[in-house]
């Protein structure tokens, strides 16, 4: 019976597979407040952060750092897990959103040959 049972795990477990999606990064305006030119302002932390200064992106699974752009101006260059897959029956989405970026980006588990389909991500 034991090894019955052993071996049906096994199965369950050979049997699917894990996807990892690519996270995203990008360059924004960053958000400078008035009274303090030349920093960036993070509105999750309600701060503001030097250049090449790195913030968390809490509640969301994401990071950003202030860095200045070939035009001189302040920008938050943003990482993220990007657009969730679309929705498939045969996959199960596992996330832990306490983990620190990129640990906290959803994986997908997966029956075998199955194919996520991703968003497409508009470049500018």
């Amino acid at each position: 019976m034991k090894l019955i049972l052993c071996f049906s795990l096994f199965v369950v477990i050979v049997t699917s597979v894990e996807i990892i999606p690519k996270t995203l990064t990008r360059e924004i305006k960053a958000d400078v407040l008035r009274d303090f030119p030349g920093v960036c302002y993070a509105s999750t932390q309600c701060r503001t952060f030097k250049e090449n200064e790195e913030w968390d992106l809490k509640p969301f699974c994401g990071k950003s750092i202030c860095v200045k752009g070939a035009d001189g101006l302040l920008k938050e260059r943003v990482s993220d897990c990007g657009p969730p897959a679309k929705a498939n029956p045969d996959c199960k989405v596992i996330a832990n959103a306490t983990l620190p970026y990129p640990n906290c980006c959803p994986v997908y588990d997966c029956a075998p040959g199955v194919q996520l389909e991703f968003p497409d991500i508009p470049v500018a």
